[in-house]
């Protein structure tokens, strides 16, 4: 268990300096939704849009209008990274791979003084980022991981869902893959990171925690999990943040996996594409284009009628077995990016409120506390006028002894 949880101590520097934020990536599909919600917080005097595309960056800072302003940069030239978060306060980070950006960027941040929010969706370097705890903590850094949909919201839920039980067995945190899809107006040409990142995270090994204890299986497992008010449904697992993290940092005695929810016919070709593109076979054009006409020839197939993100925890109250699954009644603007950008900007603004944990390395389960989380992701939310529900769900079955 951490030692950090949400602590609430005041943020160093950003509500007593000029509240520089930098975007890298900002100019992204991610990003641009990310500098969209950031731009519109009182406390962001200058809003720095970082982007290889100097272009795109120039066209989401023309959109939003002050404080945005656009900087060309290149995430792998090490000076004129640290030139632009020089003057920096927080760094927000949606330049993925991040197995291959995240460590360079993540330290950099630390070594200018900055406090650190990403979108990281690479188990191997979520770990990795632990290396960089004892750096966070000497340089008064706070450091969160992993701050868009899934893993972060899927985070929040999974620990919303645990406080529920008093012993948790099983817990897996679950998005669809209907949901894994850009605005058009967002869309980048070529295959994206995003892309890259399913590839890599559908193929080889994964890290998960089973029988309570650490495993490395092959991903794409089919589960068929009870979900209340939802019934009974199959879903496949990938590599992802949420094991590695949920497992340190809650009390779950035995089951830690991430999954993803859609039709059959679509993990089978996905799990032919993600074996070929790691043996090298065809390229991530060619795998990116044999997914889109898999998913053209099952067009008209059953929709997918789970939430785009949701967290099931099984175990224990009162000695009693219970099923918990949470999730969010209504949706964020803008498909994937905005499902992710948003969250992470909100991360900066719980960031400004001081509603985070002591400097280090943390996740989103460490750094947040939930209802204060999704009282602030509300205020994005589109829901229907009359539409009375709470924002979060939370329904149960129990054993019948």
């Amino acid at each position: 268990m951490s030692d950090s949880t949400h602590s609430t101590s005041p943020t160093r520097r950003i509500l007593h300096d000029k509240g520089r934020v930098v975007v890298v990536g900002g100019g992204g599909a991610m990003g641009r939704w990310a500098v969209r919600t950031a731009a519109g917080f009182a406390f962001v005097e200058d809003l720095v849009v970082a982007d290889l595309d100097a272009r795109r960056a120039r066209e989401i800072c023309d959109e939003v209008g002050d404080p945005a302003r656009p900087e060309q940069l290149d995430v792998t030239d090490q000076a004129r990274l640290r030139q632009v978060f020089a003057d920096c306060d927080v760094v927000l980070n949606t330049v993925g791979p991040f197995a291959v950006f995240g460590d360079q960027i993540l330290r950099t941040a630390i070594d200018c003084g900055c406090d650190y929010l990403d979108i990281d969706d690479d188990w191997e370097s979520t770990l990795a980022a632990l290396d960089s705890d004892g750096a966070a903590r000497k340089a008064g850094v706070r450091v969160v991981k992993g701050m868009g949909a899934s893993p972060g919201v899927s985070n929040l839920l999974a620990a919303a869902a645990a406080a529920e039980l008093d012993e948790v067995h099983e817990l897996y945190t679950g998005w669809k893959i209907s949901g894994a899809k850009t605005d058009a107006r967002d869309a980048t040409t070529g295959p994206s990171a995003a892309l890259a990142h399913w590839m890599l995270q559908s193929s080889g090994t994964i890290r998960t925690w089973e029988n309570g204890t650490w495993t490395d299986p092959a991903p794409l497992a089919r589960l068929d999990l009870d979900l209340p008010g939802f019934g009974r449904h199959p879903v496949y697992t990938c590599g992802h943040p949420e094991p590695v993290t949920l497992a340190r940092n809650l009390p779950v005695r035995t089951t830690s996996l991430n999954v993803m929810s859609g039709p059959e016919w679509m993990f089978r070709s996905l799990r032919a594409v993600a074996g070929r593109h790691a043996s090298g076979s065809i390229s991530l054009a060619e795998a990116e284009a044999e997914l889109d006409t898999a998913r053209g020839s099952g067009a008209g197939t059953a929709r997918d009628p789970l939430p785009p993100v949701w967290a099931l925890t099984t175990g224990t109250v009162s000695g009693r077995k219970q099923t918990i699954l949470t999730h969010l009644n209504g949706r964020l603007p803008g498909r994937m990016g905005g499902s992710t950008g948003i969250p992470l900007a909100v991360g900066l603004q719980m960031l400004a409120d001081g509603k985070i944990g002591a400097p280090g390395v943390l996740y989103p389960e460490t750094a947040f506390e939930p209802a204060l989380f999704f009282d602030l992701l509300g205020k994005s939310m589109v829901r229907s006028p009359d539409d009375d529900r709470p924002l979060l769900s939370i329904l149960r079955t129990e054993e019948v002894s």
